[in-house]
């Protein structure tokens, strides 16, 4: 199974400086965001990745989910908003939240938590949008 983390963040997906390189860092897989967040953090550079060092800072078992991964905590938004208002933490809201997915040198998936539909980012560094970390367990 796996478990969403009790908090959230507003994170760019990468720094501006690191945007304007048109990087690509090759976390490409859908359904592994374990996968996805372990490339981008054995990077010389992984501090340039603000959503993937805010969830390194929970531990070494949370990763940020691929764009897979996010549409199924969008499906079960509802019973996972239950358990954390009960627990009075952080709720999913009707953001846009970055998944690990990439597309290519300019895009990143998002899932838009609001109607679960999936998108692109045409801009790494956009600080508005949410991180939620993962754990598989």
């Amino acid at each position: 199974g796996k478990i969403v983390s009790l908090d959230m963040a507003e994170r760019e997906w990468c720094t501006d400086e690191q945007d304007y390189k048109r990087i690509v860092v090759g976390a490409s897989s859908t359904t592994d965001g374990k996968a996805n967040t372990d490339k981008v953090m054995a990077r010389s550079d992984s501090e340039a990745y603000p959503a993937f060092v805010w969830r390194r800072d929970k531990g070494e078992d949370w990763y940020l989910p691929a764009r897979d991964e996010l549409e199924s905590i969008y499906a079960a938004k509802e019973k996972i908003n239950v358990t954390l208002e009960r627990l009075k933490m952080a709720v999913i809201i009707e953001k846009w939240y970055w998944s690990s997915t990439e597309i290519d040198d300019l895009c990143v998936r998002v899932v838009i938590m609001y109607n679960g539909f999936t998108s692109s980012s045409f801009n790494k560094s956009f600080s508005d949008y949410h991180v939620r970390a993962v754990s598989a367990f």
